[in-house]
């Protein structure tokens, strides 16, 4: 059974590896060369992660597990064939893991911002932060990346680092006893934060803001929200809210499924969040319900586990620190441990590919 998988990040690499060796004939469509583990971009931003921490080859992972690599974009599906820039790709069933794009929400000036989203990106900005040292960062978005890029940045810089939010509290899509927790952390640190603020246009020296307030700035980093990759934009599929809508066995339509960022997910009244803990067990259960396809078994429908209303996440705050959030649940002791289990597992992922 012939399976196109286009995307080659967490969702897309695991589940080749998860389902390898088997009755699947993989071909991995993924313009990059190698897999990167996003998690780990804010670390090296701060100098503290390593470039072979974060990402692994990905011709010789798709020769070990027999897979084929088509390094191109995907372009359009047309029936059952993905048209990449110079190749077609014939397929029994097609996996959509192509992510997601940094959203600038129609803001002027996010030229004169940096990215974290992907690890070129992320190269560019540890190398402007090396050339210049900034002396003003702001960063724009109180998410995960945000919070963990402002956190150590605030220590391994003699600068001043900004968070901007245009909600009323960092870490919106968490509980309020998060937020709390890891805003207290943050000011400990020294990181500025100002909240239910937002940016009318970003300057080469300075922040502007919609009350006509400004603060000048060194560097500016936007962190503020994804949106579906372009892609999907054109793909005649059902779709909520622009992203891919899934059934409960994380299928699109008849042959073509989807899983990670590009997907909309959300079964039993449970909205899967976009992370990386999800991306990968979506990944997982894919590759058995793929597996039962090719033996002429039933699939199984997909259980959410980080949810939108009850997430589940450790968040690095620097320092060898970090938090667990399980639900409405904010764990903050040992700092230490939990830093070393998030470490070890965003480590461990990039290490099963090499």
């Amino acid at each position: 059974m012939k399976v196109a998988v286009i995307g080659g990040g967490i969702a897309g690499a695991e589940l080749i590896r998860d389902a390898s060796p088997g009755p699947l004939e993989f071909t991995l469509i993924e313009p990059k060369k190698q897999i990167e583990m996003q998690a780990l971009y804010p670390e090296y931003l701060g100098g503290v992660a390593r470039l072979q921490d974060l990402a692994a080859p990905l011709k010789p992972f798709c020769e070990r597990v027999g897979a084929k690599h088509v390094q191109e974009k995907a372009i359009a599906l047309e029936g059952k064939t993905v048209i990449c820039e110079q190749s077609r790709v014939d397929f029994d069933y097609v996996v959509i893991a192509t992510g997601a794009a940094q959203n600038y929400f129609g803001i002027k000036g996010v030229e004169n911002t940096f990215s974290i989203n992907t690890l070129e990106e992320t190269k560019k900005a540890r190398r402007f932060v090396e050339d210049n040292y900034p002396e003003r960062i702001m960063i724009m978005g109180s998410g995960l990346t945000g919070v963990e890029a402002a956190s150590i940045l605030a220590e391994s810089l003699d600068a001043s680092i900004y968070i901007i939010e245009a909600r009323e509290r960092v870490l919106p899509l968490f509980s309020p006893q998060t937020s709390a927790m890891v805003e207290k952390a943050l000011s400990k640190k020294g990181v500025n934060i100002l909240t239910s603020t937002q940016v009318a246009e970003v300057k080469k020296d300075c922040i502007m803001f919609t009350d006509d307030s400004c603060l000048d700035c060194d560097m500016a980093i936007w962190t503020a929200g994804v949106k579906p990759s372009p892609f999907i934009q054109d793909l005649d599929l059902p779709k909520k809210n622009g992203w891919i809508l899934v059934d409960p066995n994380l299928q699109a339509k008849e042959n073509v499924f989807a899983i990670g960022d590009c997907a909309w997910i959300e079964v039993d009244g449970k909205l899967a969040t976009r992370t990386g803990l999800e991306a990968e067990r979506q990944a997982k259960h894919l590759a058995r319900n793929l597996t039962h396809l090719a033996e002429g078994k039933p699939m199984e429908k997909y259980s959410v586990r980080a949810s939108t209303d009850s997430q589940v996440a450790l968040i690095s705050l620097g320092a060898d620190c970090a938090v667990g959030v399980v639900g409405k649940t904010c764990i903050g002791v040992p700092t230490r441990l939990i830093y070393s289990l998030k470490s070890w597992i965003d480590k461990s992922f990039i290490k099963r590919f090499k």
